[in-house]
């Protein structure tokens, strides 16, 4: 063999990722890079990197967003070149059938994710301050191999299996352990998209994020497992619509959840439908409304009623097929946002309306459940790409909460909603420098506040007898608000084919857990490398 041709073939080996042809059809994962790129662009004053409320995105969608920016002189940077050299500016799909020699592509990634922790785990932030053996372990490993089916321009399948060495602490796996291990193996993305004119249908397993930056959302996160979920998205120049239907994983109720010693426990079937309407007025300004849906049913039947996109769930929820005592109850939420960049700065404001009293002698008994978030950024005016930003976000103390755990707005114990709710504030500023269109750079620092509501707890407790206790709230058995002050700093290569993040983090936290205790400090590290072959 000759060894000088080794660097040759390497080179070759990464460089070939970004060479093969993207189905326009296809999801880009919610883990990919291009994210971080697309809200950094946008913080710039980039107004076409605005793309949608709602995501993951299409291939197409991007391809279209660097197309506006490409025309946009406040667009210009070396994001802007990162972003376009992924997605070159063609006519076209890149992968009509004609136009491969297979309708078939491969591709594989390879992650090794390492952690350092100092004391108590204390991630994710939903879940108490527990001890390190159950944390992230030291290292985890992760190999994913994805097929995609070419069939038209307007028709693609994707499956993508992956193998984990640990699924501890890992809010987003769903599988059982491998023989009797802490390894996992299981599908992540697996879904048929295909496109009628405007309109795009999926069937399959995806994450999701509605109004979301990064994976937290108020509505609808991707902290927990992806959704096995039918979904559909129109768009247009100024409108664009999108609905879901989606099974959730089915509770027991039993002794924990406050049933009678003697009573067989009850499985309850559950799913979640999501629709909303987002209407842009012209570049700079977007608007949300929608509504959301988590269904509970003790037999086997689908309400198609909440398939339907075009009624509403809180008229629909008022069919007197579902009057009764026995009749299982429904979790509805109603939701809106407003997004708007002028000039280099951006400002979004979002409300979660889970339950508003409007009857006055309702209002003696039970608190209005809501959650809301005002977020700003600005550029700053550096040589390179820099912006600053500030957040409040607050999560009413029993918004997401029922009285049946069934009825919670969690899937697998985990959140559909925030990260830090419910019962709980943050006010966080943030700040970000980009050595060039891969290379970032950035640091926040906050203060959070937490009651004594957790979304995982059973009994689950419900808002009514609890009108006017204080926020955050305290009970006998957690009688005080922890407080505590966040921080983190990393340093991202947002490569194609070779991504990288590094962080740090840091709290500092009183009333641990709720309880009278001394101050904590809390110190994180992680180094996340991922290898990334013709992926995704």
């Amino acid at each position: 063999m000759r060894f000088n041709a080794v660097p040759g073939a390497l080179a070759a080996l990464l460089a070939a990722g970004p060479l093969f042809a993207q189905h326009q059809l296809v999801s880009i994962p919610l883990s990919d890079p291009v994210y971080v790129q697309i809200d950094g662009l946008l913080r710039q004053g980039c107004r076409a990197a605005m793309i949608s409320p709602y995501r993951p995105y299409l291939v197409s969608q991007i391809r279209a967003a660097v197309a506006r920016a490409a025309s946009d002189s406040s667009c210009a940077g070396t994001i802007r070149d990162a972003l376009t050299r992924r997605f070159p500016l063609v006519s076209g799909s890149l992968a009509s059938p004609d136009s491969l020699g297979s309708r078939f592509a491969f591709g594989a990634a390879t992650t090794l994710r390492t952690v350092a922790r100092r004391d108590m785990e204390y991630r994710p932030l939903w879940r108490d301050i527990r001890a390190d053996s159950v944390g992230d372990p030291a290292a985890t490993g992760i190999v994913r191999a994805r097929v995609t089916w070419n069939g038209s321009e307007r028709l693609v399948a994707v499956a993508e299996g992956y193998a984990q060495t640990s699924r501890r602490n890992d809010p987003q796996v769903r599988g059982r352990g491998f023989r009797q291990s802490e390894a996992v193996v299981d599908f992540a993305d697996a879904y048929v998209n295909g496109s009628v004119g405007p309109l795009v249908v999926s069937l399959g397993r995806s994450g999701e994020a509605w109004l979301a930056e990064t994976n937290e959302s108020l509505v609808l996160s991707a902290h927990g497992p992806p959704l096995d979920r039918l979904s559909a998205a129109a768009r247009w120049p100024r409108f664009e619509a999108r609905a879901l239907f989606s099974s959730v994983n089915d509770v027991v109720l039993g002794t924990r959840d406050s049933l009678e010693v003697g009573i067989s426990p009850q499985r309850v079937h559950r799913f979640l439908a999501a629709h909303a309407l987002t209407f842009r007025p012209s570049p700079s300004w977007e608007f949300t409304l929608g509504e959301t849906a988590l269904l509970t049913r003790r037999g086997a039947g689908v309400d198609l009623a909440f398939v339907n996109p075009v009624m509403l769930f809180i008229v629909t929820e008022n069919d007197t097929s579902r009057a009764g005592g026995s009749a299982d109850g429904n979790n509805l939420t109603a939701f809106g946002s407003v997004r708007v960049a002028r000039g280099r700065a951006n400002a979004v404001a979002e409300l979660v309306v889970d339950d508003i009293q409007i009857d006055g002698e309702d209002r003696k008994n039970v608190p209005d459940q809501l959650a809301w978030r005002l977020a700003a950024t600005i550029a700053v005016p550096l040589f390179v790409p820099a912006s600053i930003g500030i957040e409040y976000k607050r999560i009413g103390s029993f918004t997401y909460l029922r009285r049946s755990y069934a009825e919670v707005y969690q899937q697998y114990d985990n959140p559909l909603g925030s990260e830090f709710g419910p019962d709980a504030d943050l006010v966080r500023a943030s700040g970000e420098i980009w050595g060039n269109g891969r290379l970032r750079f950035s640091g926040r620092a906050g203060r959070w506040r937490r009651g004594a509501q957790r979304i995982e707890m059973r009994p689950a407790q419900g808002a009514f007898g609890n009108a006017g206790r204080p926020f955050p709230s305290a009970f006998a058995t957690r009688p005080l608000v922890q407080r505590a002050w966040l921080g983190d700093v990393s340093a991202e290569f947002l490569d194609r084919v070779l991504p990288i993040t590094i962080r740090t983090e840091v709290a500092r936290v009183d009333n641990v857990n709720n309880q009278p205790a001394q101050s904590a400090t809390y110190f994180r590290a992680s180094i996340v490398g991922t290898y990334q072959f013709r992926y995704p």
